[in-house]
């Protein structure tokens, strides 16, 4: 009787390890290109340069410029985020799609360039953070004096209003300063309304250095709010409307103690591109709203207010060699047992560079190697026969934003139905 139930009870943990085998054994993830990629790939093969680029879908760029233009609409004005879109010709691109003469610029060296382009110059200008000082007067020092009084230069609290005005006064320019509150973020910037008071005294004691030229408030924690029952898009217009409100209370604080700094049009910013969708339906005292990187749309966008945008930027690098199966460096006799458990590890592909700031796109199912590591030169990626890569096929990658890749990258390959249309250069802060 007892090795009748010892044989028992072995049988039953013989079949509960064969059950756990086939629920946690690797599942083949692989897949070969799709339509789409299809056709870039062989268009990347006849006529590419061999080498890692950023591809931009113009028609895909020209779908998401679209929706832009349905959703920000008069009163409402549009401002372009330069550093999500490094390139002049791009940048160019957009404001003629759209006919925006308004920009958010976040770097000392794209101020300069632009202040010194004769196309950008007298663009209205608005920083995305505020500068030290010493920043001020390196732009102060390669731009024109009429050109660099244009800007809008955002504060973030009353020393540093100090600081630019001691710097107005030396230079005897007038600069229009912005001044950043926290609605929500909590990044920085004015966080009470009575915070902002002393600021507001130094621009109402000091008009002929320093004005008044609007507020900043930034929130794209909204589109991270918590849902745990209910529809996300209610959720995140109902935490924006909270935002608005704390914006709004800036405002009537700041009308209400110096009335003569808002007697012209000032400029109320906000939005960007996780919640720009939501300000033509209750846009509140927002009148101005930025957005760059929807209009590319990076991994770091696919949120539910971007269902609509479609990926227009990628990576595309070709495959230098294939070897079947995974050999690992020291572990030569044990290798042969990495693709027999998974799938997805019997193929080997070496890429031209890697380590991008992106994700594996197309084929689907392409892993990196945890064992062998990661590579800038030559990096390697696993796959199941499913994935079909050859050497001279390209490997495709979403970037998880389009500033850093584009402005490292070089140059940005132009698809337009399918086919490389041309180059535009970025540029490099």
């Amino acid at each position: 009787m007892y090795r009748k139930g010892s044989d028992h009870g072995l049988l039953w943990i013989f079949a509960v390890a064969l059950l756990l085998i086939v629920f946690i054994k690797p599942k083949d993830n692989g897949s070969s290109y799709n339509s789409y990629f299809k056709d870039l790939n062989s268009e990347l093969k006849q006529n590419g340069p061999g080498k890692p680029i950023v591809l931009l879908d113009m028609d895909r760029l020209d779908s998401n410029l679209k929706l832009l233009k349905e959703k920000i609409k008069p009163p409402l004005s549009y401002r372009v985020v330069v550093k999500s879109l490094p390139s002049l010709d791009l940048l160019k691109y957009i404001v003629a799609a759209t006919g925006s003469k308004r920009l958010m610029v976040f770097h000392s060296g794209d101020i300069i360039m632009l202040l010194n382009d004769p196309e950008f110059q007298k663009f209205d200008i608005l920083l995305g953070k505020p500068m030290p000082i010493s920043a001020l007067e390196n732009i102060y020092s390669k731009t024109k004096k009429e050109n660099f009084q244009n800007v809008q230069w955002l504060l973030d609290t009353s020393n540093r209003v100090e600081q630019y005005l001691d710097f107005a006064k030396e230079k005897d320019v007038k600069l229009k300063l912005s001044l950043e509150i926290d609605i929500g973020l909590h990044r920085g910037g004015f966080s009470k309304p009575e915070d902002s008071l002393s600021a507001l005294e130094l621009l109402h004691t000091n008009p002929k250095n320093i004005e008044l030229s609007g507020y900043m408030g930034y929130e794209p924690h909204v589109a991270s709010v918590p849902v745990i029952f209910g529809d996300k898009i209610s959720a995140m217009e109902k935490s924006l409307q909270n935002s608005l409100d704390k914006y709004s209370n800036f405002v009537k604080l700041g009308k209400e103690k110096f009335p003569n700094l808002f007697q012209k049009e000032l400029v109320f910013n906000g939005g960007g591109s996780k919640t720009y969708s939501f300000y033509q339906k209750n846009p509140g005292v927002v009148n101005d709203v930025s957005l760059g990187s929807a209009l590319v749309k990076p991994t770091d966008f696919d949120v539910e207010s971007l269902e609509e945008h479609s990926p227009a930027v990628f990576i595309a690098t070709p495959v230098l060699k294939k070897i079947e199966g995974t050999k690992i460096p020291f572990l030569e006799s044990l290798s042969f047992l990495f693709p027999l458990w998974n799938p997805n590890q019997e193929v080997t592909y070496f890429i031209y560079g890697g380590a991008f700031s992106a994700k594996k796109e197309s084929p689907k199912g392409l892993e990196d190697n945890s064992l062998f590591g990661t590579s800038t030169n030559q990096s390697i990626l696993n796959g199941s026969k499913a994935t079909a890569l050859e050497p001279d096929d390209y490997v495709f990658f979403r970037p998880t934003q389009s500033e850093k890749v584009m402005a490292e990258m070089g140059d940005i390959h132009l698809v337009r139905f399918g086919k490389l249309i041309g180059t535009w250069k970025t540029f490099i802060n």
